[in-house]
């Protein structure tokens, strides 16, 4: 009883509109959406879908939705009071139907914006068809698919374990970050996404892939990333049926979309719908999550079935590292820096573990992983100085592990230079306050901050605490400023998020050689004409 009372209210009360869109974020599309709303068994369980974006929609649905009722007592009235035949029985209809009627008015809103979108009814197209596509090549073929979701740290685990496997197996992956709908089947297949409106492209590719189908698939494993920047996303991946998943954590991100972190764990967890078994990056997966589920776990903790211990100082070149590989130990000197390299080269040994890698092979594949463009990278900055560039993206989580590292370099003055945290929601302000706080004034000699929300949030919060502090909207004035209070030796982090921020440009400034420049994240003639836009240049 007390389930379908919540049921009806959630069906009846002013939070229908939210559970409808809701509902329709969840599936992605005006079909599903209905699919799923003649199924849905109990509406209470619908998460709500606030957004300003959408503040409009609320208010006409909600206007629509008391409309319809006031229209169905008017009609009781006169059915009661005027002997109005069957107006009683209408207004109750009309009342109770409610709504049944705005989730197709969403229905036929949501339809009709897609027709007038082609790109987004031709991107769905293309994903049916390349999914139809790599389902044959399962069925035709024997090989495993390890898949990694999470909320940090995708690309960088992808990349770990990939190369690790690559020591004794045959392996397809991706450098980049193809995890979307679109472009993971394209990472299957070896190919690369050309623009969504390029017709002929995707015919060459689609016919490409044809042909593969009909040979053996040529790799043992394979490697994806499986990505999401709202609800609903996530579960699109059933299809490829992964042997292996690993989850790297369950923190903030996308926030404008998710509203909160039980949102995020709802949908980042849904990888346990799909995959045989899931390897889990337990220190940054709150347990309340994982309460009742069946997993692997990985952790610098020793009660974790994989864990690891990082041993003596972190120097620029690497840290020592101490595994417990499901009662095997392993010694040895990584390259990937912090707790979060560490977690990352633990997720590696893990899988690679799993999959029957013997150790000597395991030890000489975990000492070669190097880092990737954009994460924790390390460069040669001018006048001799280290520069840490981690400027691919940026979250609360990832920050407070860069700064970590960047506090335990021995070496001379420490600056930071922190970029905006983009697609944060609500949480913007208090997550870049809370950044700001993180920041030690012992050991940081200067904080630069790029960014709107960096300059209003984190920057009072970091002077707060004692840091010398210099605000910028323009990355590459923030560099320039860097390089003229620059002292030798210094060690320099580059963190920051994309749009409005593009730390990389503030550490373009500072290299030593500026043919490095192309080891940095963003550097095409897409992104570059984006920044030129965006920042006047």
């Amino acid at each position: 009883m007390r389930r379908l009372a919540a049921d009806i209210v959630a069906l009846y009360g002013r939070t229908a509109p939210a559970r409808l869109i809701g509902l329709y974020h969840e599936t992605g599309g005006p079909f599903s959406f209905l699919g799923r709303y003649w199924t849905t068994q109990h509406f209470s369980k619908v998460p709500q879908h606030w957004h300003a974006s959408y503040a409009s929609t609320y208010r006409l649905m909600g206007a629509g939705m008391l409309a319809q009722v006031i229209y169905g007592l008017v009609l009781i009235y006169l059915g009661s009071f005027q002997d109005t035949a069957g107006a009683i029985y209408l207004g109750v209809a009309v009342i109770v139907s409610y709504p049944l009627v705005w989730a197709h008015i969403l229905f036929m809103l949501a339809f009709v914006w897609t027709l007038l979108h082609p790109k987004r009814w031709g991107k769905a197209i293309l994903c049916i068809v390349l999914e139809r596509q790599v389902k044959k090549l399962r069925r035709k073929n024997k090989f495993t698919i390890v898949a990694v979701a999470g909320s940090v740290g995708k690309t960088s685990t992808k990349l770990a374990i990939a190369k690790t496997l690559a020591a004794s197996k045959r392996v397809r992956y991706q450098e980049g970050n193809y995890n979307d709908r679109l472009t993971v089947p394209l990472v299957l297949f070896n190919a690369a996404q050309p623009a969504i409106f390029n017709v002929w492209a995707w015919l060459k590719i689609l016919a490409h892939n044809h042909q593969k189908l009909k040979q053996p698939y040529p790799f043992d494993i394979a490697v994806v990333e499986l990505g999401t920047d709202g609800p609903g996303q996530m579960r699109r991946f059933a299809y490829l049926k992964p042997e292996l998943g690993v989850l790297t954590g369950v923190t903030d991100e996308h926030m404008e979309q998710f509203g909160n972190l039980d949102n995020v764990a709802k949908e980042e967890l849904t990888i346990f719908n799909y995959c045989r078994q899931v390897l889990v990056n337990v220190a940054d997966t709150p347990r309340k999550y994982l309460k009742d589920r069946i997993f692997t776990s990985y952790d610098t903790a020793d009660q974790a079935d994989y864990s690891v211990k990082v041993s003596g100082a972190v120097t620029v070149k690497g840290q020592k590292l101490s595994m417990n590989l499901a009662g095997k130990s392993l010694t040895f000197t990584g390259r990937l820096l912090g707790q979060q390299g560490a977690k990352i080269t633990l997720a590696a040994a893990a899988i690679s573990h799993i999959l029957g890698m013997d150790n000597k092979e395991l030890k000489a594949a975990l000492t070669a992983l190097e880092p990737v463009a954009g994460r924790l990278q390390r460069l040669k900055g001018s006048k001799n100085t280290i520069i840490l560039d981690d400027t691919y993206n940026a979250s609360p989580t990832a920050v407070k592990a860069a700064l970590d590292v960047l506090y335990q370099l021995k070496g001379g003055p420490r600056i930071a230079i922190l970029g905006g945290m983009n697609e944060l929601g609500d949480t913007s302000k208090a997550s870049h306050k809370e950044i700001g706080s993180y920041c030690d004034a012992k050991k940081l000699k200067l904080v630069v901050t790029i960014g709107a929300e960096a300059k209003q949030y984190l920057a009072p919060a970091a002077k707060k605490a004692g840091c010398t502090v210099k605000s910028f909207l323009d990355p590459r004035e923030a560099g320039e400023y860097v390089k003229a209070n620059l002292k030798p030796k210094s060690i320099i982090l580059g963190k920051g998020s994309q749009n409005g921020v593009f730390a990389e440009e503030a550490v373009k400034v500072l290299l030593a050689n500026p043919k490095d420049a192309d080891k940095l994240v963003r550097q095409s003639r897409y992104w570059m004409q984006i920044k030129h836009s965006q920042f006047g240049w």
